[in-house]
């Protein structure tokens, strides 16, 4: 496919260059850094499209530009507009919100596993003073809630770190259904006890551009949530396809679903409807399908249990 530039603006010069009537993708060619914005318009078949890509300005510096592609039908001649805008302190202001809300989580989370360390400390100097024959019992007791609150705070900071580390997405061309294939295959190795794990990929390779460790990630959390839901016995199914230029990733569990009225709040950060895990799996990949510039969403299932599906472009 070649396609013309017919008229660009100033902006779109100073970053893509080219002049008119010279070939769009020979321009984007010419440049290696140019290669984010020929993979998009490889990605989008000729459909409207919408992507966050980084790249270097004619200035050296890299920056994240917003890249739409659309169609312009009923012109005679099949044309369509590239719209590219600095999309870098939106996205900055974007992440420092962000960053705002994660302090304040943190920092009414870590209350919960002081407040328990510290009238266990308290606890163990009072009988100490006062009745010290049975200190040796009341030290392990409390020994034993200290460390357990100490392993719920390492639990949070994991998790915490996991949830920052969102904000530095690294998007490479890749195979989606192999990455997901391998994360599936190392359950499938060692599955949890009385659980069967399976894994479809329509087609079987689907070229795409993502950030494997983040979205692998993601995945990991949907399939631990599917698990948990389980309790024990069952079957989670993971499937991913290209359906339009959109991937969509479902994992599905055979639990007992969840509440209708509840659908809508288990993607907020520490929300949850199991006894364990921290609240921050399915926000973290609700995250991930975001800075992907895709959505996430989940339903009940018509027989049984839950599907989580996280669509992006493919």
């Amino acid at each position: 496919l070649d396609r013309r530039i017919l008229m660009r603006n100033e902006v779109a010069g100073e970053l893509i260059g080219g002049a008119v009537g010279e070939s769009l993708e020979g321009v984007l060619a010419a440049e290696e850094r140019l290669a984010p914005v020929a993979e998009f318009l490889a990605r989008s078949g000729g459909e409207t499209r919408q992507e966050t890509v980084r790249l270097a300005g004619a200035d050296g510096q890299e920056r994240e530009w917003s890249l739409v592609w659309v169609p312009i039908a009923g012109s005679g001649v099949p044309a369509a507009l590239l719209v590219v805008e600095d999309a870098t302190e939106v996205l900055r202001g974007q992440r420092l919100e962000a960053w705002a809300e994660m302090a304040r989580i943190i920092a009414h989370e870590i209350k919960n596993p002081l407040t328990p360390i510290r009238l266990s400390a308290e606890h163990m100097r009072e009988v100490r003073g006062h009745d010290p024959e049975h200190f040796d019992e009341v030290f392990e007791r409390c020994n034993r809630n200290i460390l357990r609150q100490v392993d719920e705070l390492q639990q949070i900071a994991s998790e915490f770190s996991a949830y920052s580390s969102i904000l530095r997405i690294d998007p490479q061309p890749g195979d989606l259904a192999a990455t997901l294939g391998q994360l599936v295959e190392s359950y499938q190795a060692a599955p949890p006890p009385g659980i069967t794990v399976t894994f479809e990929a329509e087609p079987s390779s689907i070229p795409s551009r993502f950030d494997a460790r983040l979205l692998s990630r993601a995945v990991r959390n949907l399939l631990e949530n599917a698990v948990r839901a389980n309790a024990g016995k069952g079957t989670v199914a993971v499937k991913v396809e290209c359906l339009d230029g959109r991937a969509r990733i479902a994992v599905a569990d055979t639990g007992p679903g969840v509440a209708e009225h509840l659908l809508g709040r288990i993607f907020d950060p520490y929300f949850s409807t199991h006894d364990t895990g921290t609240g921050l799996g399915l926000p973290i990949a609700r995250r991930v399908a975001e800075e992907h510039g895709g959505t996430i969403f989940a339903r009940n299932r018509p027989d049984s249990g839950l599907e989580v599906i996280l669509e992006m472009p493919c």
